[in-house]
């Protein structure tokens, strides 16, 4: 990917055409753009008396991490080249 790749998508979110566009999640990967769905909360975890650096190593990471989302490469996810 290039800027000129991007600068398009950067160009028109700034533009008034595009003032009704809010909160939205795009991507480019080459000459396609991508609407990506919103991220919500899955798991949450609280403390009332807030959290240590050692509380979340312990106590969230095992609550979340079978949960956790692996992070695969593109070419795992889209299973063509980019389009040029």
């Amino acid at each position: 990917m290039t800027p000129a790749d991007i600068a398009p998508i950067v160009t028109y979110l700034g533009s008034d055409d595009a003032a009704d566009v809010t909160g939205q999640i795009f991507g480019v990967r080459g000459k396609e753009i991508m609407l990506f769905s919103q991220p919500r909360p899955i798991r949450s975890a609280y403390n009332s008396d807030g959290w240590s650096v050692e509380d979340i190593g312990s106590t969230v990471k095992e609550a979340f991490k079978n949960d956790f989302v692996s992070l695969d490469v593109s070419s795992d996810v889209f299973p063509y080249d980019p389009l040029v």
